[in-house]
């Protein structure tokens, strides 16, 4: 049975497959493949047309997949395969973590993005909003010194409102496949490096697209989460500084 919605309706293959495991309440570190596989082609097949350009993207998706659910279903190896036993001492992991591993990143990108236009919006009213609790996308000892979660979120705003990078921030416009955080922490890193003290407007490269400053938001998170930078304020409302752990 063809599920009701559009291709329209989702930005790529892993905002589809992060709508099918959340509507079925699936856990993503364990990810039943085959089900989810199987509920991704049904979803394929029931469209009435693709347009080219995007159902590319999907059917690459759609093969990845086959291919984890093949590796998965392969029969457990003979015991008196020697040559076997040693391959599988060297390739133990699990078929399913790379895509497990996307998935989280992309989602931090999607949570990450939502709030910006809830702040968007909220700014545009009169009244207050308390600052957004954004605990729930990394762990509970991470802390930032001397400045929160909304003094790096209302800077970060700012931000993107006067490079003019996009209309609107709806996070269905910006969401492609992700850019790689990996890269851009060990870039973010090495400008705090090289200059030992940077202002954290200074670190969002002029004219990028959102996504690109939102990659680059989610690396000075992650780095402070690692307590490799320290980021802090002479005073209220003033600007940003980013430093070397040791340097702080």
């Amino acid at each position: 049975m063809a599920l009701n919605v559009k291709l329209e309706a989702f930005e790529g293959p892993l905002d589809l497959l992060l709508h099918l495991i959340e509507k079925n309440q699936i856990n993503i570190y364990d990810i039943p493949i085959s089900e989810l596989t199987d509920q991704y082609l049904s979803y394929l097949e029931g469209l009435e047309k693709l347009d080219i350009n995007l159902a590319s993207e999907f059917l690459l998706m759609a093969a990845t997949l086959l291919s984890i659910k093949s590796r998965m279903l392969l029969p457990p190896m003979k015991s008196g395969d020697v040559q076997m036993e040693i391959s599988a001492v060297t390739d133990v992991e699990d078929p399913r973590n790379e895509l497990v591993d996307r998935l989280m990143e992309y989602k931090k990108y999607k949570d990450i993005a939502m709030i910006l236009k809830e702040k968007e919006e909220s700014e545009s009213r009169i009244f207050k909003r308390k600052p957004e609790d954004l605990s729930f996308l990394w762990e509970d000892d991470f802390a930032l010194s001397k400045i929160t979660f909304d003094d790096l979120i209302s800077t970060f705003s700012r931000i993107i409102r006067n490079q003019k990078v996009a209309e609107n921030l709806n996070p269905r416009t910006i969401l492609k496949e992700p850019l790689p955080l990996k890269i851009k922490i060990k870039q973010v890193y090495s400008i705090i490096s090289s200059r030992k003290k940077v202002s954290f407007r200074e670190l969002f490269r002029r004219n990028a697209s959102r996504l690109e400053l939102i990659v680059t938001f989610l690396a000075v998170l992650e780095l402070i989460k690692l307590n490799k930078i320290k980021a802090y304020q002479n005073e209220v409302f003033g600007e940003i500084t980013v430093v070397l752990k040791e340097e702080a």
